[in-house]
């Protein structure tokens, strides 16, 4: 079933994690490109798990995303979420060099529209990219990088766990403002809206 088909009235727990969840697995593979999604809240585990793909040899390059504008800028901070990983990644080791800035993007499909444009200014034959988030975001990563860069590459997906949003503890939390339980619902009714809208690839689940 493709998440345009699925009625999102009254989602079940099993429901829920499927749509978000299902296939979301890191293969171990490299890739010269990793694309590391920005968020406020959860953006110190996105560092590094970033940071420990960088060290270990699997990217080479890091492009970051995000600016100020974002849902999780619940604190009016002045710098751009793409700035404030780039500062951390470098103290983490991370060469200058070797990062990508994309600090204008404020919101998701922004991210992949602004990194597709930047990885075809590349003119590289890229084959293969890594994608960064918490584990509850990575799908919608994928699905927006098939719409707006290229459908049929490999996208290696690299969660960024955070205790509270990932498959396996997400539901014991209480549905209250930016739990892991209201997380993870926003971003299953998000992905079913997205599809039937056209704004991301209509992945089957």
């Amino acid at each position: 079933m493709k998440l345009s088909e699925i009625n999102n009235e009254n989602l079940t727990d099993n429901q829920i994690e499927k749509i978000v969840f299902s296939n979301i697995k890191d293969s171990g593979k490299s890739a010269k490109y990793g694309i590391v999604f920005g968020s406020y809240t959860l953006q110190k585990y996105r560092i590094e798990q970033a940071t420990n793909l960088y060290k270990e040899g699997r990217v080479k390059k890091l492009i970051l995303t995000g600016g100020k504008g974002g849902i999780s800028n619940q604190n009016n901070e002045d710098v751009p979420e793409a700035e404030l990983m780039k500062e951390s990644l470098v103290k983490n080791g991370v060469s200058l060099q070797d990062l990508i800035i994309d600090n204008s993007s404020n919101s998701t499909i922004e991210n992949g529209i602004n990194v597709a444009n930047i990885l075809n200014n590349l003119q590289e034959n890229i084959q293969e990219v890594i994608l960064i988030s918490s584990e509850f975001h990575l799908k919608r990563c994928m699905a927006i990088m098939k719409k707006y860069y290229k459908a049929n590459i490999d996208y290696i997906l690299v969660p960024a766990r955070d205790g509270f949003t990932d498959k396996e503890n997400w539901f014991l939390s209480e549905k209250v403002y930016n739990s892991g339980r209201n997380l993870v619902e926003f971003e299953a009714n998000l992905l079913i809206k997205y599809a039937k809208e056209g704004k991301i690839y209509d992945l089957n689940i």
